[in-house]
């Protein structure tokens, strides 16, 4: 065994060359490493919470936000033109950035307002009322809106709210980045200020948040132990070669964690720490010791003194580390959450590098430099004297011995305390106390959460069991109850849901009377008003709320706190009155959502604290027992880090700090750490009493002088590590720090004062009773178990190919030309059956009765409706004009109302009747605006398209300017033509940002009467997943179609 021990000394340069190469290897995957600072992160991927979230979150794309705010402190709040004008103009810039998804995009200049006319309802956008109303009729549009006004707009008129979602998560660091730079970039008003906040920008900003601190704390811990070390040695070398040891412990475990795939969580800030602080300890105890040997032994030459070092160091270093990382294991065995588990796996694995590079590279390394020692260490040495660290510690040695009943009365009564006052310990967090107080995120969150009602988000999904089921009265006027308990309890300021909606257009189809602030009395008037709205309305306009089939709905509860002491109450209530008012029967409910998420997390982390600690302690006392082969050996090893982790309970529930994600791990550390102290004391104390019992000067002199300074210099280097963390503006860290700090003083103190003490008090057999066993063989048993594990993931490349550019054939002017001059006949009559279905596969189907007429250029278009019977004789009648500056006119009849509603004239770009059809494909029929857009001819195409391959041309139209584009809803398209008959059987849309859009096509053209005849229209929204099919069957171009049909009062009267 001590052959294997020398390994590094007898192979100086190849071992220093292995050890370089190794560091080298595994450092390389710091390219790799990625962040995660989800609050996701803190459930394994299979827990039932987050799981249930996940669905919410694609059955209605509810996501953590970016929320940025505007609060005017002007006379008029925010209702002020400038301000209004600042609201359109950020708007416009949060949705130009690339990951932000801006068709849910929710602010003042998004968000359609609901009204009644004189005929109907009017479905238009908030910002239209400052034209002709200005400021104030946007703030009267709010105040009549009421679930804006609140949600959107602050009551008090002094903040509104712009509420982006993002595509991507991972791309929410460079998000936030971009937005902040947006925002700084503004021209804003003097009474105005921008903030920011939302969970989506909480992830955003604490990555760069944390690398900001990482990079300015590290450096300065590694400063601070490199002074320590030449204090100590008097020396450069150790310093020098300290760092080599701390850099291999760090850099190798960090990069192993990027050649795993593991994510650099929050938490994981502390382990480069943590590592310092354990490396630099193995390198002090192997200086200390080679410097002492040097000192008393001035014949011995540099490698003599190592090989006699490592020799007495070994047994020691390695009992430490195989401790240590019992303590770290237990923390990943014990742990719910992947960041704990990672941490505790990922730290044992440097620590485990540590005592490789201490053991062999170090020696191999001071072979190699041959390190001097210091002349004042010489001197002191000579003189049988003492420096001023190691008299310090033997006065502390004095008295542990002296009053060693009073020392263990003393810490008895503290670990008594302690663990009565650990049952008072609260559980409590809040991720936006992550940041510094003094942090504009931070302070952002605070003023949103003075003015609105709140950034923080509660969901409860309703569940019924038919189709359409939400329509039922009984059940909306459940969702309505549940949302008036939920608003009644304290921290909850508002809710949103399809109930609002449904009210709000109750009201509009009512003239306006706030009487008729209700819910509908029907489920056909229900469906009715849905499909009026349909008509002026993107139909993704109610996936936050509802499902595709109306099955499903989300109820969304806004609250000013995501502390849980506040918020677990919150959940727990709400859960008791799901249970007793929507289990069972026709409708059920499942709250989900971020703080739901965040209680499942945090409610069992006192109960995870504790059976971490049991575990840990449990696994260090089983590796000290065996290693010291003494169950009283383990239980006093254990015992300076239990008296450690009590007193920090203590003074935990005297100062009034909670149990959070920054605290809850202190005890695993502590007792990886603090178990060192124990270790290396107990391993001295059974040198010293091998052969006879030693006086208790002796003891103090022998134990306490080199012993005892070198734990003190690896105390000192542990809590200065530590202490840099007190400095840490990420306030979970910073709680870390103190408490290790804390802990690890404790320890220190406990192990050099108690453990004598013990000792001296018990007369423990294993000292007092029998020889030691031979240190090598002892440590060959333990070497003999060591395991590292080591994963390497590697990255699979695929090549796509890149598109053949055809050559360009006939202009594209012309092809267009073309187009616009097929015939479609002076009037029309169909069949439509129109199969909607959206991204989960769910269904809605309608049937309708189609007329279309020309009266000149002018185009008139009658829909009644069949299928479903909740629609039944539903009329929709619209009057195209040519001329695009003309509003078009629409009408639609209500049976269940008996009444012809007048509704807003649509844009060009919105969709038609909740379809992906918008009103420019409806109206142009398979046409091109020419004006609107350039063309280029690409080539040639033969394309397969329901079943067939067709020949056609390939073109690319550009629109000609941003207005056409933001009027229409793309920015470019390509067209494949059939040359044959002129007809567009395929176009490809790019939306603003030039990402896809939409795929329209064509299929099953056939020619009715003379007249070529699209029977079948799709069109895939590439965004939204969702897709709308139209068939057209029993196309009928003779037959009449008299010009009185295209009347209100055949829509009143029917066919």
């Amino acid at each position: 065994m001590r052959m294997f021990i020398l390994t590094g000394i007898r192979y100086p340069k190849s071992t220093v060359l292995i050890g370089l190469l190794c560091l080298g290897l595994l450092a390389a995957g710091l390219g790799k490493v990625f962040k995660d600072t989800r609050a996701d992160a803190f459930l394994a991927p299979d827990n039932p919470a987050l799981v249930y979230k996940n669905k919410a979150r694609a059955l209605f794309g509810i996501s953590d936000p970016v929320v940025i705010a505007i609060e005017s402190q002007g006379d008029d709040g925010i209702y002020d033109g400038e301000v209004l004008a600042l609201v359109s103009t950020l708007t416009r810039a949060v949705n130009a950035l690339p990951n932000v998804n801006e068709d849910r995009t929710m602010s003042l200049a998004t968000e359609n307002n609901i009204v009644g006319n004189s005929s109907g309802m009017d479905v238009f956008p908030f910002m239209e009322l400052l034209e002709d109303g200005g400021p104030q009729a946007i703030r009267q549009a709010v105040q009549d809106f009421p679930l804006y006004n609140g949600l959107l707009v602050a009551e008090d008129g002094a903040m509104t709210l712009i509420i982006a979602e993002l595509y991507d998560d991972a791309k929410a660091e460079q998000t936030y980045q971009s937005l902040a730079q947006m925002i700084e970039q503004q021209p804003v008003p003097g009474t105005v200020a921008i903030y920011t906040a939302g969970e989506g920008a909480v992830l955003g900003y604490l990555g760069a948040y944390i690398d900001q601190d990482a990079s300015r704390l590290n450096p300065l811990a590694g400063l601070i132990i490199t002074i320590m070390l030449v204090v100590a040695f008097r020396r450069f070398a150790p310093a020098l070669l300290g760092n080599l040891v701390i850099a291999a412990a760090v850099l190798m475990t960090v990069g192993l964690m990027g050649y795993s795939g593991v994510p650099f969580y929050v938490i994981t800030n502390a382990m480069p720490v943590i590592l310092i602080g354990m490396a630099v300890a193995d390198s002090i105890h192997i200086f200390s010791t080679y410097y002492e040997l040097l000192a008393k032994h001035p014949d011995y030459s540099p490698r003599r003194a190592i090989e006699e070092a490592v020799v007495v160091m070994a047994w020691p270093v390695t009992l430490t580390t195989l401790t240590t990382m019992a303590g770290f294991i237990g923390l990943y065995v014990s742990a719910y959450m992947p960041p704990f588990e990672y941490f505790g796996l990922f730290t044992a694995f440097g620590v485990l590098m540590a005592w490789f590079y201490s053991l062999f590279v170090l020696p191999a390394a001071i072979v190699l430099i041959k390190p001097k020692v210091s002349k004042r260490w010489i001197k002191l040495e000579q003189a049988s004297s003492n420096d001023l660290f190691a008299r310090f510690m033997m006065v502390m040695g004095r008295i542990a011995t002296r009053y060693a009943h009073t020392t263990v009365a003393v810490f008895l009564v503290t670990a008594l305390v302690g663990l009565g006052l650990s049952t008072q310990l609260r559980v409590n967090d809040d991720r936006i106390e992550t940041f510094h107080p003094d942090e504009a995120i931070f302070q952002a969150d605070q003023a949103i959460n003075r003015h609105m009602q709140g950034t923080n988000t509660l969901d409860v999904v309703i569940e019924t069991n038919t189709k359409e089921g939400l329509f039922d009265p009984r059940v909306l006027a459940k969702i309505e109850a549940l949302q008036a308990y939920g608003e009644s309890l304290p921290h909850i300021n508002g809710s949103m849901s399809l109930v609002d909606f449904l009210k709000q257009m109750n009201k509009s189809l009512n003239e306006d009377r706030d009487e008729f602030y209700a819910l509908p009395a029907t489920k056909e008037l229900t469906a009715q008003y849905l499909l009026l709205y349909s008509a002026s309305s993107d139909p993704t306009d109610f996936d936050n709320v509802v499902d595709y089939d109306y099955r499903l709905a989300n109820v969304r509860f806004y609250l000013d706190t995501a502390e849980f002491v506040a918020t677990a109450p919150l959940v727990q209530s709400l859960q008791s009155y799901l249970s007793q008012n929507l289990d069972g029967g026709d409708v059920t409910a499942t709250l989900t959502g971020r703080v739901n998420l965040n209680y499942h997390w945090l409610k069992d982390i006192g109960r995870s604290h504790f059976v971490s600690v049991g575990i840990s302690l449990a696994f260090v006392l089983l590796v000290s027992a065996l290693l010291f082969r003494s169950a009283v050996a383990g239980v006093l090893a254990v015992l300076p880090v239990v008296t450690s982790i009590l007193m920090v309970y203590t003074t935990m529930v005297v100062f009034g700090i909670d149990l959070g994600i920054g605290t809850s791990m202190f005890a695993s550390v502590a007792i990886g750490l603090g178990i060192d102290f124990a270790i290396h004391t107990l391993d001295r104390l059974k040198a010293l009493f091998k052969h006879q019992v030693p006086e208790r000067q002796e003891l103090v002199s022998k134990l306490y002088a080199s012993t005892g300074r070198a734990l003190l210099f690896n105390y000192l280097a542990l809590a200065c590590g530590f202490g840099v963390l007190i400095l840490s503006k990420v306030v979970p860290l910073n709680n870390f720090g103190i408490i290790v700090v804390l802990s690890v003083t404790m320890s220190f103190v406990a192990s050099l004062v108690l453990l004598p003490a013990l000792v001296l008090v018990l007369k423990p057999a294993f000292l007092y009773g029998q020889p030691a066993q031979d240190k090598t063989s002892g440590g060959s048993v333990a070497l003999a178990k060591m395991v590292a594990l080591m994963a390497v993931t590697g990255l699979l490349w695929s090549a796509l190919p890149q598109p053949v550019q055809a050559s360009p054939l006939p202009d594209g002017a012309t092809i267009v030309a073309n187009i616009n001059q097929v015939a479609e006949g002076q009037h029309a009559i169909s069949d439509l059956h129109m199969t909607l279905t959206d991204k989960s596969g769910k269904v809605r189907e309608r049937k309708a009765l189609s007329f279309r007429k020309y009266f000149g250029e002018e185009k008139r278009t009658l829909l009644i409706y069949q299928r479903p019977t909740n629609v039944k004789d539903t009329g929709f009648l619209t009057y195209d004009y040519p001329d695009l500056e003309t509003e078009d006119d629409q009408w639609l009849y209500l049976p269940a109302l008996r009444k012809v509603r007048r509704i807003s004239a649509s844009d060009r770009g919105d969709y038609f009747l909740g379809t992906d059809f918008t009103y420019e494909d409806i109206k142009k029929s398979g046409k091109i605006e020419q004006q609107d857009f350039n063309f280029e001819t690409l080539g040639r195409e033969t394309i397969a398209l329901g079943g067939r391959q067709i020949e056609t041309y390939k073109v690319a139209a550009t629109t000609r300017n941003q207005q056409i584009a933001e009027e229409l809803g793309f920015s470019r398209s390509l067209i494949w033509v059939n040359p044959q008959n002129w007809i567009i059987v395929k176009t490809d849309y790019w939306d603003l940002k030039d990402r896809p859009l939409k795929t329209y096509t064509a299929t099953n053209i056939e020619q009715v009467d003379g007249i070529w005849t699209k029977h079948q229209l799709e069109v895939h929204n590439h965004k939204t997943g969702h897709h709308s099919r139209f068939e057209f069957s029993n196309v009928d171009y003779q037959t009449p179609v008299r010009d009185d049909l295209f009347t209100r009062r055949t829509l009143e009267r029917g066919l």
